[in-house]
């Protein structure tokens, strides 16, 4: 019998189940389902209400009687990070660790705390040099610990983490056969992912989903909606971008306030769509400035905002581009079981595609103890076979450890030869020490605003061109900045651009004003307010060179300190 796994994606209101042979590209499904997310058990990807969760997922299994154990949970939280780079070609062995040098260089946090994922997107030339382009994928570690007591609490095996933003590339390269781009429309993220030649070429992140769109119909008391469910229904059968709102289609009592809040209602909400349409045109334009290509093919919309009426024309009307939405479901191959079930009222790309080629994320002690164990095996082995001819080395010892005298007698010899490497070990050690002292001197004449000139720069190619700064005032590493926008979608656009500053984090929007002056004219004054990253980091003191006769000892402790870094 194949083997079967379990490909979960738990999300803030509907968790959906693949039940399918792992790791084919045109594997039979099994099974397939999804259920109502117990309320506020899942928030930005995290497990909250683990017992909640995990009984509701168990009644599931039980009810349609799912015995298989081994699982593949698929991520997706604005707290996982993307980031493309290139670096030089290397071979594949040797990537892991330029990966892990180049994160380093390249997240604006401490990956300590995180696992590093790769994806290679092809090789690019960079001066007349091949080089090589990867998508690297941050994935905080307690969010896999998360999904590690879920799993635990389950009963189930889990084998690895997918991400959201791979799991969707995976299904497209596995069932389209069309160049183009693929926009997923997820609950918390919107992912842009640019195709060509069977190949990921770019993948843009925005940390904003179609969930914020069903926040701003309940925020809305007017549409008389209340739940999550609702929203969600209220999306996919009322086509609030073309169609003008009429009090008699929601409420009964006719009252022009009513019809006004009515009104204002499905601009917010027409709004918050046409920042979906941004984030594609914008991801499209900058892959074809930066590569010089026109951009040719399909564009595809995935995700459960795909069913959101009206957006696909939308889409259409904005990118000049074929457009299609056809269901994840109506391209895998079924077993009668499958096709029983009630799939049309979400989609299912992401929990379809995590079981063909995932990412194998795991978090750092698995690996850890997976690598000791591995380690120990050979260790086992030894002890065994020494215990066999132990007895034999016994009768035999005498002569060894006449050897083992003579060899001691020859090393000791050679030590004395090679005494002279102390010497250029402390002539080396002062040099260090008097080089510091320069360090320390340029380490301290360094301040937080000397790159107030590449700010200003970079504000002025990633700032919309219709805002307006009226200040900016640093203080230390703190720059505060206030500006004028014609609306509130500006300023979520702002804030996306300005994480493509490498040098700067933590933006943030504490206060924002609407403005309209006398002829009517509507503008939003708000402060932004982003830190500079560390520009440079305090210089290591260099121990002092060991005494004459300790060298030994000193070197053993120096290596201690080594492997606890």
């Amino acid at each position: 019998m194949a083997k079967k796994i379990l490909s979960i994606e738990a999300g803030r209101w509907w968790t959906k189940v693949v039940l399918t042979e792992p790791y084919k590209r045109n594997a039979i499904i099994d099974d397939l389902f999804y259920f109502r997310t117990p309320l506020r058990a899942v928030e930005d990807g995290y497990v909250r209400d683990r017992d909640r969760f995990v009984k509701a997922l168990k009644d599931e299994l039980i009810k349609r009687q799912i015995n298989e154990r081994n699982v593949i949970f698929t991520l997706g939280s604005t707290k996982i990070i993307t980031r493309d780079v290139i670096i030089p070609m290397v071979k594949d062995k040797q990537l892991p660790g330029v990966v892990e040098t180049q994160a380093k260089e390249t997240f604006p946090m401490d990956i300590t705390t995180y696992s590093i994922a790769y994806k290679k997107m092809g090789e690019v030339t960079v001066n007349n040099t091949r080089s090589l382009r990867l998508l690297l994928i941050a994935v905080p570690d307690n969010l896999m610990n998360n999904y590690m007591s879920v799993a635990s609490a389950a009963g189930l095996n889990l084998e690895s983490f997918e991400y959201i933003g791979n799991s969707g590339v995976s299904f497209a390269l596995s069932h389209y056969n069309t160049d183009g781009v693929v926009v997923q429309l997820e609950e918390n993220v919107t992912i842009v992912s640019i195709i060509s030649g069977k190949r990921l070429m770019f993948q843009r992140v925005a940390p904003n989903g179609y969930g914020s769109t069903m926040d701003a119909i309940m925020e809305h008391s007017v549409l008389g909606v209340n739940d999550d469910q609702q929203a969600y229904d209220f999306l996919t059968q009322h086509n609030v971008l073309t169609k003008k709102p009429r009090l008699s289609e929601i409420l009964t009592e006719e009252d022009e306030k009513r019809q006004a809040d009515l009104e204002e209602a499905y601009e917010d909400i027409k709004e918050a769509l046409h920042y979906h349409v941004r984030v594609a045109v914008t991801a499209i334009e900058y892959y074809s400035s930066q590569s010089g290509k026109n951009l040719f093919g399909v564009i595809r919309l995935v995700g459960d905002g795909s069913r959101i009426k009206g957006l696909d024309k939308l889409f259409a009307d904005a990118v000049n581009m074929e457009l299609r939405t056809e269901p994840a479901v109506s391209m895998v191959r079924r077993t009668k079981h499958a096709a029983m079930e009630d799939v049309e009222g979400v989609d299912f790309t992401s929990a379809l595609g995590a079981a063909i080629a995932p990412l194998g994320l795991q978090p750092k002690d698995v690996i850890a103890k997976a690598s000791k164990k591995t380690t120990l095996k050979p260790a086992y082995g030894a002890l065994a076979a020494s215990v066999l001819i132990g007895g034999a080395l016994v009768f035999a010892g005498f002569f060894r450890f006449n050897q083992a005298a003579l060899e001691h007698n020859r090393l000791t010899a050679r030590i004395a030869e090679l005494s002279y490497i102390q010497k250029v070990y402390d002539e080396n050690t002062a040099v260090k020490n008097e080089a510091n002292q320069y360090k320390m001197f340029d380490y301290l004449t360094v301040t937080d605003n000397e790159q107030l000139g590449d700010l200003i720069a970079g504000l002025e190619q990633q700032l919309p061109s219709t805002t307006v700064i009226e200040s900016l005032v640093t203080s230390g590493s703190q720059v505060t900045m206030n500006l004028v926008s014609p609306d509130e979608m500006t300023t979520a656009q702002l804030l996306w651009n300005l994480y493509e500053i490498p040098f700067i984090t933590n933006a943030s929007v504490p206060d924002m004003t609407k403005v309209e002056d006398e002829a009517g004219n509507v503008s939003w004054n708000y402060t932004v307010i982003v830190n500079y990253l560390p520009l440079a980091e305090e210089p290591v003191v260099e121990t002092p060179a060991p005494a004459e006769g300790a060298a030994e000892g000193t070197d053993a402790e120096a290596g201690g300190e080594t492997v606890n870094e």
